[in-house]
């Protein structure tokens, strides 16, 4: 008899691509808001996460052996005009899932982020660094991290820079995350409409492609792994050559990327300097083997 999984958020960018990569393996529960991927292999409920009542109704009614958690505002600068809404979905949801996880005596996986870092440190972070965000994003995110790790059974995995792609039949439906689009779609949308584009060059960042990202958590989870785990490809690159490199892996204008420093730019969010996560204990630990940017990029061109 297989076991169940609830995924809140089949929907998103990550939510989906787990979800469709588990259908065997899994009996599939999962929500979404405003995107709806009808999934014909998963039992789906319509569902705004601030009914918390509604949430509990449901997860309780489904029984779940796994939650997964990819619901958040990941808009950094939303974040810092709306605290309290950022504080709501990214810290205080999760407790409420902690609680009802721990009730129902059942796994529950967190997604974080490398922004509960300052960004000051000059090599990639491990998972044992303390956590100093600089921005409300980071700060709600860490809040989230610590409600999911108040079961030691929980598994929180962080990430930097997400890219990928999504269906077309939900891709271009509005996001709860308040973010459209994800950096790479927007870079490559931006690209073929030959637009010039104006990309940070000192931030630093570990990219990793969604396939790769849902990869991991999945390995994790079917590893019955807990506590903090980065998932991130052996690689540190600003976003200006990063941008450079998914523009030469599919065959776009590079001379449309310019090179900006974050405060020529204008942006008022603090984001540090340095974004990158070192995944050794995971590949370690674990054996999993992440892709190469340049296996990434050819499978974000296919």
């Amino acid at each position: 008899m297989k076991k169940k999984l609830f995924l809140l958020g089949i929907g998103s960018l990550t939510g989906h691509k787990i979800i469709s990569k588990i259908k065997n393996d899994f009996e599939l529960y999962g929500s979404y808001n405003l995107r709806n991927p009808n999934l014909d292999f998963v039992t789906s409920f319509k569902l705004d996460i601030t009914n918390v009542k509604k949430v509990e109704e449901i997860l309780f009614e489904c029984n779940p052996d796994y939650i997964i958690n990819t619901c958040a505002i990941n808009n950094v600068d939303y974040c810092e005009s709306h605290p309290n809404e950022a504080k709501k979905i990214n810290g205080d949801f999760v407790s409420i899932l902690s609680k009802i996880s721990e009730h129902i005596n059942c796994k529950f996986v967190h997604l974080s982020t490398d922004s509960v870092f300052d960004g000051n440190k000059k090599t990639p972070y491990i998972e044992t660094d303390i956590t100093n965000p600089n921005n409300i994003y980071g700060n709600t995110k860490l809040i989230g991290e610590k409600f999911a790790l108040m079961n030691s059974n929980n598994l929180v995995v962080r990430a930097s820079v997400l890219y990928g792609w999504l269906p077309e039949n939900i891709s271009h439906m509005n996001s709860s995350s308040m973010k459209p689009l994800n950096f790479g779609l927007w870079l490559i949308n931006k690209l073929k409409s030959n637009e010039e584009v104006q990309i940070i060059q000192d931030e630093f960042s570990s990219p990793i492609i969604v396939e790769d990202f849902a990869n991991s958590i999945i390995h994790l989870l079917k590893g019955n792994y807990s506590g903090i785990f980065h998932s991130a490809p052996n690689i540190c690159i600003n976003r200006y050559d990063f941008s450079k490199e998914i523009a030469k892996g599919l065959d776009l204008d590079l001379n449309l990327i310019k090179p900006i420093s974050n405060k020529t730019l204008g942006r008022k969010v603090k984001t540090g300097t340095n974004k990158c996560l070192n995944s050794t204990k995971m590949q370690t630990l674990t054996k999993f083997k992440f892709l190469t940017l340049n296996e990434s990029i050819s499978l974000l061109k296919n």
